[in-house]
């Protein structure tokens, strides 16, 4: 095989390669994002039932949740993946869902 041929080789396997490597990044891509926001769900989790007895109130105790899940995520060098509305946001989802499961 030529120099020639072996560049011809080599760019064929590349243009019949990309599809499959697209796919597999934007899968890999998925999978982080998801896995994060799995992460941000159970420090939310926790933070609202660390803070659920304490003598804060309502705004300071939200506070301090957002708090601690930021912390969390700088921890693990995901600051900047997620905005305070998404902390906020997901911090009031898990007092709600907490408060579902304490009356039932």
């Amino acid at each position: 095989m030529t120099l020639t041929d072996v560049s011809i080789l080599a760019g064929t396997l590349l243009v019949i390669a990309a599809p499959a490597e697209h796919a597999l990044i934007r899968w890999l891509r998925t999978k982080t994002k998801n896995g994060n926001l799995q992460l941000l769900l159970t420090w939310a989790d926790q933070a609202v039932a660390l803070l659920e007895k304490s003598d804060l109130g309502g705004v300071q105790k939200k506070q301090q949740a957002v708090d601690y899940v930021a912390t969390r995520l700088a921890a693990n060098k995901l600051t900047g993946k997620f905005s305070q509305e998404q902390l906020s946001a997901v911090i009031e989802q898990a007092v709600a869902q907490l408060n579902a499961t304490t009356t039932k």
